[in-house]
């Protein structure tokens, strides 16, 4: 039975500010209460039930949104609920959040926290993500390690900036305990059109792919890798163990704070929304969308420029 995966983007707020967000807002007003999100929730997956589901808990930054931690206790308790994760930027901004995260059983669903950091160079991270954002990131993994109890994995959004330093990044992931890293692609689109020219394209992707290959020990064609629009490197023991991606989330839908849902964050394009018509109805829709590997957000943000 095929697993059905999204993200949820449950707020907007954010305390960094990143270029290649894709965020046009980072504040509260589309915001949904807990007891609206659990109802949500319920409907969403009883739409897609008995399908297993893994769940990408988001924003903007979910550390800043009171709800989370409700959210998190009702999702633990849905029979077909399979995985949560939680992507962050790995700062906690309070000592009530970090109560609430410390709460017994708040965390107990999430399989794997998700930590950004853009670059193990501070300069080139925090040009991205803000002034002493990598500091705060390195912090933030460990307390959240230990808060959590979880394997924390290091996400890295990859552009002209930053691919070169690859390795470095991996290394970074190690020494910090992580238990893997995950390579995603740059998509220029919503607020991080401005960053269009930090896109990698077609030319230059089979150089990055190649020096992932080269840091995880995977002899491989470089135009085979270039087909793959995401990476996973997953430290075992010694080693590392890589899983490719056509889809850089490889996840079925985007479900938005004001309840839009998109067929992927990178993706725009409103399918439907959970406040105005039963999850039944949309889902059909978002079955018509991305299924065939080929990556509709990158053509459609690079224009000309044929992604790889």
């Amino acid at each position: 039975m095929r697993s059905f995966g999204y993200q949820w983007h449950i707020t907007d707020r954010c305390a960094l500010r990143c270029t290649h967000c894709y965020q046009e807002r980072s504040d509260r007003g589309a915001e949904l209460s807990a007891s609206v999100l659990c109802r949500v929730a319920d409907d969403v997956l009883g739409a897609i039930a008995p399908r297993p589901v893994t769940v990408n808990v988001t924003g903007g930054e979910p550390l800043l949104a009171p709800q989370l931690v409700p959210l998190l206790e009702h999702l633990q308790a849905a029979p077909n609920v399979e995985a949560v994760d939680l992507i962050t930027n790995g700062i906690i901004t309070g000592d009530a959040m970090e109560r609430r995260l410390s709460r017994a059983g708040a965390l107990s669903c999430v399989r794997h926290v998700k930590v950004s950091v853009e670059s193990a160079d501070p300069s080139v991270n925090d040009a991205i993500r803000g002034l002493g954002s990598l500091a705060e990131a390195v912090a933030g993994i460990k307390r959240i390690g230990q808060l959590a109890g979880k394997p924390v994995v290091v996400m890295a959004t990859l552009m002209r900036s930053n691919a070169a330093g690859i390795p470095a990044l991996v290394r970074l992931a190690q020494d910090v305990g992580a238990a893997g890293i995950i390579l995603e692609r740059f998509v220029p689109v919503g607020g991080a059109a401005a960053a269009r020219e930090q896109a990698i394209v077609e030319g230059q992707w089979p150089v990055v792919t190649d020096a992932i290959a080269r840091v995880a020990g995977v002899e491989a064609d470089p135009g085979d890798l270039a087909r793959y629009r995401a990476f996973w490197l997953r430290f075992q023991g010694g080693g590392i163990a890589v899983s490719g991606a056509f889809c850089n989330l490889g996840e079925s839908m985007a479900l938005m704070p004001d309840g839009t849902v998109f067929p992927c964050r990178r993706l725009p394009l409103r399918v439907g929304n959970v406040l105005e018509e039963p999850f039944a109805e949309i889902l059909p829709r978002l079955e018509t969308w991305c299924g065939d590997g080929a990556c509709r957000a990158l053509e459609r943000a690079l224009g000309s420029e044929a992604p790889a």
